[in-house]
């Protein structure tokens, strides 16, 4: 990108940070977006035109994102035109966003993945696939044990930093949605697969300045596609037959706990819900679960 418009892109983030309700982890987002769509167009702003904005909305749809995703990225450069028109005074930005009122989203919402629930089998064998990758099996294990262990977003997993990780007491410190800090527990599997990670991560070329846990090959920040993708792989190589996303990690340990006999209410407070019918909503209970539920329930009762 040019100099120009890394240089309207620091001007975006600041405004972000005082002039916007926006959360941090919203603001990171906009202007990775942002980023991403400049890199994309190979342009400046003053080159870009309405028939660009149009020709980049029609390949998000022609492939296929989902609608969910076009809104986050229209939403994103939205803010940023906005921003540009109303704080710099810059009225070619104004065209441009006045291009973009007239788009339209995607038709539909792309289907919806089937919900169910990881069972402990189907994570071992994801976790031990996760390690066969050379170079960096440690770090993409230790980086779905956390997942799995502590019902961690994606988001919440790549702005761990080392200052919030407390290994012996098995605790984490997270930032999560409206940047609400929380406190997470992983068991000690997930503690040795940590250290060991950590001991790995000492050796790689790693920046001091970069405190994040887990970090790239290149010893670098970790940005969420990336966490995807090595969830994805990992699942593929385990043999999965349904697809492997990020959060169906926090769904499925949710689902443990609750079926392991811990209260909504507990469960609301490890998940980070401040309405534990939210927690429900995560809950995926197969007739095994209720009848072993059910006999727990019962255990005692005399039968007539």
């Amino acid at each position: 990108m040019s100099t120009a418009v890394n240089s309207q892109i620091e001007g975006f983030r600041r405004y972000m940070e005082t002039a916007s309700d926006l959360s941090e982890w919203s603001r990171t987002r906009y202007a990775y977006e942002v980023e991403q769509f400049f890199k994309l167009v190979g342009k400046g702003l003053a080159q870009l035109t309405p028939r660009d904005i149009l020709d980049w909305n029609a390949m998000l749809q022609d492939g296929g994102a989902a609608r969910g995703t076009v809104g986050q990225k229209r939403a994103a450069l939205r803010q940023f035109f906005t921003f540009l028109e109303e704080f710099e005074e810059n009225e070619h930005a104004g065209r441009l966003l006045r291009a973009m009122n007239h788009l339209k989203m995607p038709p539909a919402l792309a289907p919806r993945r089937e919900a169910y629930a990881l069972t402990e089998d189907q994570v071992e064998s994801i976790l031990d696939a996760a390690a066969e990758r050379p170079g960096v099996g440690q770090r993409d294990r230790a980086l779905i044990h956390f997942l799995w262990a502590t019902g961690a977003r994606r988001a919440e997993l790549r702005n761990l930093t080392l200052p919030n990780l407390a290994l012996e007491d098995r605790l984490a410190n997270v930032v999560g949605k409206g940047d609400k800090p929380r406190t997470v527990v992983f068991d000690s599997a997930c503690q040795a697969d940590l250290v060991r990670w950590l001991e790995a991560r000492a050796t790689w070329e790693v920046g001091p300045e970069v405190l994040e846990v887990f970090v790239s090959a290149f010893g670098s920040h970790l940005n969420l596609n990336t966490i995807g993708t090595i969830v994805r792989e990992a699942g593929e190589r385990a043999g999965l037959r349904k697809g492997l996303w990020t959060h169906i990690f926090r769904h499925s340990r949710l689902t443990s706990l609750l079926n392991g006999g811990m209260s909504i209410q507990d469960t609301a407070v490890f998940a980070g819900h401040s309405d534990p019918a939210t927690t429900l909503g995560y809950f995926h209970q197969g007739a095994g679960e209720l009848k072993s539920r059910y006999d727990r329930a019962t255990q005692g009762e005399e039968t007539g």
